[in-house]
């Protein structure tokens, strides 16, 4: 059997036994001062997840990653002898073996790359039909031209992101309520427009105070066309989280809001057919499970 499928059966395996919060070391590398050890986490490997990348190293060093033609950061600790990442499996991506590189250099300027390997299996998501106002699949002339300036709107906010950390701990639920739409679930609006679901949502009385579930800056704060009253955390290292379809925002756009803060109440504004909260999340140019979070440690 070959190398590479061995690996892929024995992740599968791994994935069956330990579904959630894996921390399994991918690889232990030497350089001149001793030895660096590299080791992933994640509720699973598979489209739409989000997986921790966690190095110690014996002596100071930067450091970044390189997974399926996109670069990552790492976050230092004070020390700079322990750092993390966070990569995205991306809902597009193919089942199979992806190579990851580590990019070391040392205080001193001793550079060395790290490869491993990652498997992904596939994930299957359901689809869905949902009836909205016709405005919202029957577009006028002015709601094309506001829908274009919102998405490059957001197209500027994404591309721009803090090298820092910004969270504080794990992350938090932004409230309580009954879990609906599925993350990644293919949607069918009026029979005639197609969309993918890029968040989950929570379904809540009208008036639920949503909360920030993880601090950051809040780098969005306004009604869009289809989210309706929206905000966005940048929580660093190109990681936003989303707050959609709000009744009311309490906060404002440049403002640093903590872990667990209030940021608003539910609602049903945008395209919407109730009152729920859709929590959304993306790392650099992909869309992933916010739930998948709630499984990593960030000490």
């Amino acid at each position: 059997m070959k190398t590479s499928a061995r690996f892929l059966i024995i992740c599968l395996m791994l994935m069956i036994l330990y579904p959630g919060c894996l921390n399994a070391t991918l690889v232990i590398s030497r350089i001149d001062e001793g030895e660096v050890t590299i080791s992933s986490e994640y509720r699973r490997l598979c489209q739409g997840e989000i997986v921790k990348i966690s190095m110690k190293s014996p002596v100071p060093v930067s450091a970044a990653l390189s997974f399926d033609g996109k670069e990552y950061s790492f976050v230092p600790d004070s020390t700079k002898l322990k750092h993390f990442a966070l990569i995205a499996l991306g809902l597009d991506m193919e089942p199979g073996i992806y190579d990851i590189i580590v990019h070391l250099e040392s205080s001193r300027g001793v550079k060395k790359d790290i490869p491993f390997k990652l498997g992904l299996s596939a994930k299957a998501f359901p689809s869905k039909r949902i009836r909205v106002a016709r405005c919202f699949t029957t577009l006028t002339s002015a709601d094309a031209r506001r829908i274009k300036n919102e998405e490059e709107l957001l197209s500027r906010i994404y591309g721009k992101s803090s090298p820092c950390w910004m969270g504080n701990g794990r992350f938090v639920m932004p409230l309580k309520g009954i879990m609906g739409g599925t993350f990644g679930e293919q949607r069918v609006f009026n029979d005639n427009v197609v969309s993918r679901h890029r968040g989950i949502d929570i379904r809540s009385p009208k008036g639920t105070p949503v909360k920030a579930s993880n601090s950051g800056e809040v780098i969005l704060a306004r009604d869009l066309y289809f989210s309706g009253n929206t905000v966005i955390i940048n929580h660093g290292i190109s990681l936003f989280s989303m707050y959609c379809h709000m009744s009311e925002i309490i906060v404002r756009e440049g403002a640093f809001v903590g872990k667990g803060e209030n940021i608003g109440y539910t609602g049903s504004t945008g395209r919407s057919t109730g009152p729920h909260l859709h929590w959304g999340l993306r790392l650099a140019d992909d869309y992933a499970d916010p739930l998948s979070l709630m499984h990593l440690s960030f000490d």
